[in-house]
């Protein structure tokens, strides 16, 4: 399970990736593999939980949690079993973990223009501008910038990777 806090252009956007074994190993050593099934109800489960948790902790309340189970696109708890992969798909793997454990920015998308003081951060994805039209980059100040990716270090000794 991997915690990243991350969306494009380094906005914050927590979000959860988990690598589940599709199936079970007997004691034969035989590993059996699941069917594929609709996940979706566990995704409920967990939105169910992590919304109590919330509540517990003082983070939200009842009239905030009933706003959200109104909201069209679950508050943000969605699901992807898509992607299976064959024990011999090892590019694959190498694919999946590298994208689960990628940074929260990419050096190679940042330009720096000393004369205006902005970094340009570009993106393979375009994005909606609120005047219309779509881009595929994101200007900041320096400071804005910073401030940007610096959200993203997490409090010392928290882990983002759990195994």
């Amino acid at each position: 399970m991997a915690i990243q806090t991350f969306g494009d252009y380094a906005h914050w956007h927590p979000h959860v990736h988990v690598l589940l074994a599709d199936g079970l190993f007997r004691e034969n050593g035989v590993f059996y593999v699941m069917t594929k099934i609709d996940i979706h109800p566990l995704a409920e489960l967990f939105r169910a939980n992590i919304l109590k948790m919330l509540k517990k902790e003082g983070g939200i309340d009842d009239s905030l949690i009933e706003k959200i189970m109104k909201w069209r696109h679950n508050f943000g708890f969605s699901e992807h079993n898509g992607v299976r992969l064959s024990r011999d798909d090892e590019a694959g793997r190498k694919s999946l973990a590298q994208y689960i454990m990628r940074n929260s920015f990419s050096v190679k998308k940042s330009t720096y223009n000393s004369a205006t003081g902005t970094v340009i951060y570009k993106s393979k994805k375009t994005q909606r501008r609120s005047k219309g039209g779509r881009k595929n980059f994101q200007v900041f100040t320096a400071t804005e910038f910073i401030g940007a990716i610096t959200q993203h270090i997490p409090e010392k000794t928290f882990q983002l990777v759990r195994y």
